[in-house]
């Protein structure tokens, strides 16, 4: 059985296929033990909690995507410390920086990212990051703090060498669909350098199909390509990876 560790099954993208309860009903069909529901916002985070204590196989994460950064204000952090205290709530995220957008406010990215990784330390919860076009500031606040609660990469989009900087912190590299890509070869390289314990697959869907699916809605159920796409990359079966990933998943997010 899998963990797809960063999924958005809210997302009104699923909403003419069933919404999340079609994906959560079938989960047993698609190899699936858990599914970690990812907060964007304040609105999502909510979502995320209510599907967590709905339904025994999802739990939640609460956090603001770097995008709405400018959300993470003093009401906003007492939200998410509300909801972060709710049963089944696995980590803070998802945070971090994201310098895409040409007009991307980095000062107040930093910000919210600081005082939402305080609000896990004050938790004692982990951190799920978002990072895009962002790794050089990201170094440095990596460099300044300690994870003693353990963190995620989420979707990482990183070098070898950077992958194995954040490791040595304590983190946990997660791969998505875009590590089955023909042109992903730096990225199997920051696969390859990462120990085994440190492994974890998502989906990020609906978002980033993965290669045999590309142009369609992505599922949790398409972790399953890149377990096998990981296992190769390792040279280990698709079997021994979905174990290890599995049991990396209920390590860092706590799960009996």
């Amino acid at each position: 059985m899998l963990i797809d560790s960063h999924a958005h099954i809210y997302d009104e993208q699923f909403l003419p296929f069933g919404g999340a309860q079609s994906i959560i009903d079938s989960m047993s069909d698609d190899g699936l033990e858990y599914i970690i529901c990812v907060g964007c916002d304040v609105p999502t985070s909510k979502a995320c909690v209510e599907l967590a204590a709905r339904n025994e196989r999802i739990y939640a994460t609460v956090g603001v995507h770097p995008y709405d950064a400018a959300t993470v204000t003093a009401d906003n952090l007492g939200v998410l410390r509300e909801l972060a205290a709710r049963e089944k709530v696995v980590a803070i995220g998802e945070i971090g920086l994201d310098y895409h957008r040409p007009d991307s406010d980095r000062a107040g990215q930093l910000r919210a990212t600081e005082a939402q990784y305080e609000l896990a330390r004050e938790l004692g919860l982990p951190t799920v990051y978002h990072i895009r076009d962002g790794f050089g500031d990201f170094c440095e606040f990596v460099r300044t703090r300690e994870f003693p609660e353990g963190a995620v990469l989420h979707c990482f989009s990183g070098s070898a060498e950077l992958a194995e900087l954040f490791v040595k912190k304590g983190f946990y590299i997660s791969f998505s669909g875009t590590l089955t890509y023909r042109n992903a070869v730096n990225l199997a390289r920051a696969a390859a350098a990462v120990p085994l314990d440190r492994l974890l697959i998502e989906t990020d869907s609906p978002y980033l199909a993965p290669a045999k699916k590309l142009g369609e809605i992505n599922y949790p159920k398409n972790v399953a390509y890149v377990c096998e796409k990981l296992a190769a990359i390792k040279g280990a079966t698709a079997d021994e990876l979905a174990r290890v990933t599995t049991e990396n998943a209920k390590r860092v997010f706590g799960i009996a």
